[in-house]
């Protein structure tokens, strides 16, 4: 009963308007008001005090300030340089070098919005310069920064953990494998475009020979420092040197040093502005998931979590059709909102009941929130690469839809087939 009444005053609240934050919040109190004595405001209290305290939510703040302080201490326009410095001489090169960008620059930040502002913000100009396909381009900027939240260090696999208390190294491990398998999808599909868009090859040409004039010893002096980024945080974490909350506060350390020091793209007063604006960011973030998590502990009380898995068991007898269901969920649940905190408290634990393996899941459903961002109405990256490409967002939608039904089927494919991701690992 108390399920029901929650579940209700959440949709309720959401249709109203309310933020995830403040849903969370009325959704909690209420029902203790209709079920009185079942819980109380101290055990609320609890929760969140209990869900607040994981390490998780410290890796996810300190990621988000190091990509705002890259993104702001023009790291990414460094990372362009180098890979338009070695991919200059062939035809599709801007178009390519534009999608590694992205790719690369979410290995660094952790975040998808972060990378299509930022890479969107700097790339699409040249693209558009150099007369590629608009349409085509801003669909597969917003598509190639989506991984940003899926390419480790990611935030949706760090809020997934958090929730399912499963291990980030892990899941990092094989969001890296399903995300560069996005990631090559994306470079073949704008390889076989540029056979028909060509773009101003005059135009490359003369800019290439500009940038080779500045010499490679120039080029990678500049870039360098850039590309260490992940080679520091990722290569930390996968060799298990450090945590992931330890690579989290280097990444910030790092980021700080070469835009104050190296790039001198930051002053003391830009890189305390870019504190400010995280914490910002991370306030809501952070309330959210501590309810999020907190709803695990509110299941508890009324047996939920039993309840709901076996009356899906009831329904479902076979994990293949639990992972389509999850997936299918999941991806209309983000059209809406992001769902993540609703959905994983109830499917994690069924999930592992299935003999479903909980890292390989865990990554895919995390990969399934990354692409979300894809999706309208609710389709963030959507609206912030409109503004940037002035297209349509309902356009750009059109455009990467393709692109999401293909990422999402090498997601799933992932998910019925562990074998396939687990040897990193394993």
């Amino acid at each position: 009963m108390i399920g029901f009444i929650f579940i209700v005053f959440f949709i309720i609240l959401l249709g109203f308007g309310f933020s995830m934050v403040l849903t969370y919040q009325f959704a909690f109190v209420l029902p203790m008001i209709f079920n009185n004595g079942a819980y109380n405001i101290s055990d609320i209290v609890s929760w969140l005090v209990n869900a607040a305290g994981k390490t998780t939510y410290v890796a996810i703040a300190l990621f988000v300030v190091s990509g705002n302080m890259m993104s702001k201490g023009k790291l990414t326009d460094k990372i362009f340089e180098f890979f338009q410095y070695f991919l200059g001489g062939f035809k599709s090169c801007i178009p390519v070098v534009a999608v590694l960008t992205a790719i690369f620059y979410g290995m660094i930040s952790g975040s998808g919005v972060a990378v299509v502002a930022a890479v969107g913000s700097m790339v699409f100009p040249v693209l558009v310069e150099y007369k590629y396909d608009r349409a085509f381009f801003a669909a597969m900027l917003a598509a190639a920064g989506s991984l940003g939240q899926l390419i480790p260090p990611s935030s949706a696999i760090l809020q997934y953990c958090a929730m399912a208390n499963t291990s980030e190294t892990d899941m990092f491990k094989v969001g890296a494998v399903i995300g560069f398998s996005c990631a090559l999808a994306l470079i073949i599909i704008t390889l076989v475009h540029c056979k028909k868009d060509v773009g101003d090859q005059e135009k490359i040409k003369c800019g290439y020979k500009e940038l080779k004039r500045k010499g490679f010893i120039k080029v990678f002096k500049d870039s360098i420092w850039g590309l260490l980024s992940p080679v520091i945080i990722l290569g930390g974490i996968f060799t298990e040197y450090l945590s992931v909350v330890e690579a989290a506060a280097v990444s910030v350390v790092y980021a700080v040093f070469v835009s104050l020091f190296i790039y001198k793209s930051l002053d003391l007063k830009g890189i305390f502005m870019t504190f400010i604006d995280s914490v910002k960011n991370v306030a809501s973030i952070a309330m959210m998931l501590a309810f999020a998590v907190a709803f695990t502990s509110l299941m508890d009380v009324f047996n939920g979590g039993e309840i709901i898995s076996s009356q899906i068991k009831k329904v479902v007898t076979y994990p293949s059709v639990f992972i389509i269901g999850s997936i299918i969920i999941m991806s209309i649940g983000m059209m809406f909102m992001n769902p993540i905190g609703i959905i994983v408290p109830i499917v994690a634990p069924i999930a592992l009941s299935f003999g479903i393996d909980p890292i390989v899941y865990g990554a895919g459903m995390a990969g399934i929130v990354a692409i979300g961002s894809l999706t309208p109405p609710f389709g963030v990256s959507l609206y912030i690469m409109a503004p940037i490409s002035n297209v349509e967002p309902i356009k750009i939608a059109k455009t990467v839809f393709p692109l999401w039904l293909l990422m999402t089927i090498i997601i799933s494919l992932y998910m019925f087939l562990p074998g396939l991701s687990q040897w990193a690992y394993k």
